[in-house]
């Protein structure tokens, strides 16, 4: 199918307005049944005029469905925007189509003329610094990460042999989503989620205030600068989609601090490991727009990593790879320990 060029400029609208219903939660909304514009407007807060022409909109790309009746329904496709789908991209979505595309449409020609990142371009602050800045922002940016998330979690509860581990360390785990998934799965597990101070306080309330005393028992939050230091005390440690964020030399950095924290607890009867899971570019379908989102989100100079690159990363920190896994989401898991603990 031929794609026009005015088809490609129009495509900001079209991610937008997927973007506003996702943030607006569209989809809950007509989880239980099909809605009236006059209830969906009620139901999600919005101008009922306003929200018809976005609805008009998105009806018109299939995202939503109207029945005989004229009343909205969710459709296929916007399933996945309902918050207690399985797969939801819900969060993750309200964040692409939100912040990212707005520090994209702000900063990305200064930034590419520069070769900085775009968010001091687009917003004077980098990611971080604006997160703690905008309390909801920040909210929607930890249930993207758990979005993301998701997926890997469930392979990593399947075949990561976790006999022999006691506490999985995940560096730079929002707010606690893998962490979740596998201590469900494995119930001899201990988990220490590692990430910043505002995302381990939301995380800790929203724990406690699920009621889910088993967790709230094995599940703890430590707040890190992790380009300082990781804390000790893991048999495995995991840092999943964090070091594409980063320059190479920030990634040796936070690497380094890992094998610290690795060395610190080893012992004759103790082999830490550490599962990097970022994507690979030899592996990764998407490859080719990566890089744009690393400009836009990440430190100045971010890029997606070949094998060669993480190996070469992982080498500088004082560990070594053992194993390169291709695993869903176009992601791989490569396996390091201390050199000489294989």
């Amino acid at each position: 199918m031929e794609v026009s060029l005015l088809s490609l400029v129009m495509g900001s609208f079209t991610s937008a307005t997927v973007g506003a219903a996702a943030r607006l939660g569209v989809a809950d909304a007509l989880a239980d049944g099909p809605a009236t514009s006059a209830e969906l407007a009620k139901a999600v807060g919005a101008d009922h005029d306003s929200l018809v022409s976005l609805m008009n909109a998105l009806t018109a790309l299939g995202v939503f469905a109207r029945n005989e009746e004229g009343r909205y329904t969710n459709s296929p496709l916007s399933e996945q925007l309902r918050t207690d789908h399985p797969e939801s991209i819900r969060y993750l979505t309200a964040l692409l189509c939100g912040l990212y595309a707005q520090a994209a449409s702000g900063g990305l020609a200064q930034a590419v003329q520069h070769g900085t990142s775009v968010m001091p371009q687009a917003f004077g602050v980098s990611l971080y610094e604006y997160l703690d800045k905008d309390a909801e922002t920040a909210r929607i940016f930890d249930l993207a990460m758990q979005d993301w998330a998701r997926p890997i979690g469930t392979v990593l509860a399947e075949h990561v042999p976790f006999e022999n581990v006691r506490t999985v360390v995940d560096v730079g785990g929002g707010n606690g989503a893998l962490l979740k998934t596998i201590l469900a799965a494995h119930q001899h597990l201990e988990g220490i989620c590692v990430d910043r101070a505002d995302t381990c306080r939301r995380a800790e309330a929203a724990l406690r205030e699920s009621g889910d005393e088993d967790l709230v028992g094995r599940l703890s939050y430590r707040s890190s600068d992790i380009l300082a230091e990781v804390p000790e005390g893991g048999d495995l440690y995991i840092i999943k989609n964090v070091l594409h964020d980063w320059s190479s030399e920030s990634s040796v950095r936070i690497l380094s601090n890992i094998r610290a924290a690795m060395s610190a607890g080893a012992g004759p009867d103790r082999k830490p490991m550490l599962l990097v899971i970022d994507p690979l570019v030899e592996h990764d379908s998407g490859a080719a727009f990566r890089n744009v989102i690393k400009m836009v989100v990440g430190e100045t100079n971010a890029r997606e990593r070949t094998e060669a690159d993480i190996r070469r990363e992982v080498t500088e920190a004082g560990l070594e790879v053992v194993s390169v896994t291709p695993c869903p989401a176009d992601l791989c898991v490569i396996a390091c320990v201390l050199p000489g603990s294989a």
